[in-house]
């Protein structure tokens, strides 16, 4: 038998391995409503709310805004007008939320004649989307121009038992930055207000979040950053720039309490807050050494639910190996002929922390994933001498990062899902994934290349290509140990529709209500995890 025989057989055995794994995995079971259309039955936009029953969603039907109600046999329950035209003024969609029975709506509407950002309240019965009395004006904030608006932010506590609607008042030069805080419970009925300014000027502090919790109280984090002077020193001497604060506003106190999380000389990236029904207060993201946009590891925090003091802290260092994971050889050679040519470590660049998922035993999961967007433009030139310019938007979405947190608070464990997602001037909607938590597995489902169902360290990790043949739904399963399983989500037959993963809710326990687009048209599912 000759050399190239025995290599056709070896290529064909192979092959046939790898038709047999690639079957649909048997951790879940998927089953599909009917085949909708855009034109027909609307073009979707978002799951807004849901339960253990139905799903209430945002559909663009005719060229207008409706509200689509379906139950989890993916029967539409309604299908009705949320009117954007109010009194003949349009108004813009701020949000939306299911309270309860109730559908509330947030919209903004700017009065031109009046110079005014003004943000209104509808609700409607859940049950049938019939209006709940009459359109009412929440707030208004006076301003200069279109250019300089000013804007709203609305936030529910956990409990949806309190609303807050933050006014960001327009800029003014030299000032401090200011904000008009007004909370309400449930119902709409005011309970306190105050108009803030912050304690820090505007250049030497970052809002990066705003929280609502139980008790009424407003959580706002920032970033607060050393003078000029000050900062040059740390920076020469290779320490933080900046220090997270968390400042509190109460109803019962004019000043809020001011909280510095103090940690060791890392640079904290993404500080990210889990409120909880109960509890400390969980705080996690991830850090460098040497910089605030690279990570060399993750970082857990519990804080005291009242005093908003740190409790307990805990560090985890990303090693060499945890870096270059799934680097083929090249890539890793170059990266660490890099570092050693500036006497610098390994790290990673562009992660954030998605979410922060509370475990029944006390401890905790970190979610994380490499984000990137850029803008490139190209300049042409044709035969006449004429020039035109083309902006390209590109949205990168890479490795998803999974950290274990023991019940005492301690990290125990992180893995990698290696992923490339990188599509251009389509919002990232086929990108990220979507996750499904279970009592002992978290689940990942996103777009992915079939080429990576194999992985091995040192294979490169292929692209993901909208409407390429490669093109697959890939379920990935971390273990409460942190192994790793990858598969495809479903039979080949199957495999040439994508998922929206941002657009995927889990139901319960057992139950992610899924998106997903096959050629021109598109279906709603239930995956049910095994």
């Amino acid at each position: 038998m000759t050399r190239t025989t025995n290599l056709l057989i070896v290529a064909a055995l192979m092959s046939a391995a790898t038709a047999t794994a690639q079957t649909k995995t048997s951790r879940a079971e998927i089953t599909w409503g009917p085949e909708l259309n855009d034109s027909k039955d609307g073009d979707f936009r978002e799951v807004f709310a849901y339960n253990e029953e139905e799903v209430y969603m945002l559909v663009n039907y005719k060229k207008e805004i409706h509200v689509q109600k379906m139950d989890l046999g993916f029967h539409s329950v309604y299908k009705k007008l949320l009117p954007m035209e109010i009194d003949k003024n349009d108004h813009r969609l701020e949000l939306i939320q299911l309270i309860g029975d109730r559908i509330v709506v947030f919209t903004t509407y700017y009065d031109k004649k009046a110079k005014s950002n003004e943000l209104f309240l509808r609700m409607f019965n859940a049950g049938n989307m019939s209006p709940i009395g009459r359109i009412q004006r929440v707030a208004e904030m006076p301003v200069e121009s279109r250019r300089q608006t000013g804007s709203f932010d609305v936030h529910s506590s956990p409990d949806d038992s309190k609303i807050l609607v933050n006014l960001n008042l327009p800029f003014e030069k030299e000032n401090m930055e200011r904000f008009a805080l007004r909370v309400y419970d449930n119902e709409m009925n005011a309970l306190w207000q105050r108009d803030v300014e912050l304690p820090y000027p505007d250049d030497e502090f970052a809002v990066a979040d705003l929280r609502l919790d139980d008790e009424g109280s407003v959580i706002m984090v920032g970033k607060k950053y050393a003078e000029k002077s000050e900062a040059k020193e740390l920076r020469k001497d290779k320490k933080p720039t900046f220090v997270y604060h968390l400042l509190v506003y109460h109803a019962d106190k004019d000043v809020p309490d001011d909280h510095a999380i103090i940690v060791q000389d890392k640079f904290l990236q993404d500080l990210t807050l889990s409120l909880g029904d109960e509890g400390d207060i969980l705080c996690g993201g991830f850090y460098g050494n040497k910089g605030s946009y690279t990570t060399r590891g993750t970082f857990f925090l519990r804080l005291d639910r009242k005093s908003k003091a740190v409790i307990h802290e805990s560090y985890k260092e990303f090693t060499d190996d945890f870096i270059t994971q799934y680097m083929t050889e090249k890539e890793e050679d170059k990266v660490k002929k890099k570092a050693d040519k500036k006497g610098e470590e390994l790290e990673m660049f562009n992660y954030e922390l998605r979410d922060i998922v509370r475990t029944d035993d006390g401890g905790a999961v970190l979610v994380g994933e490499q984000y990137r967007f850029y803008v490139t433009t190209s300049t042409f030139t044709d035969a006449n001498g004429r020039t035109s310019t083309t902006t390209t938007y590109h949205y990168v979405y890479n490795d998803i990062i999974v950290v274990n947190v023991d019940p005492e608070g301690n990290i125990d464990w992180a893995v990698k899902v290696p992923k490339r997602q990188h599509t251009t001037n389509d919002g990232g909607y086929y990108s990220s994934f979507a996750m499904h938590v279970t009592e002992d597995n978290i689940y990942f489902v996103f777009n992915d290349n079939g080429k990576n169902l194999f992985l091995l360290p040192g294979d490169k990790v292929e692209q993901f290509k909208l409407g390429g043949k490669e093109a697959l739904i890939t379920l990935a399963t971390v273990e409460g140990v942190g192994t790793v399983h990858r598969e495809a989500l479903l039979a080949p037959d199957k495999r040439d529709a994508i998922t929206r993963p941002k657009a995927c809710v889990q139901i319960d326990e057992n139950r992610m209500f899924v998106y997903a687009a096959r050629k021109k048209d598109y279906r709603f599912g239930m995956i049910t995890y095994q």
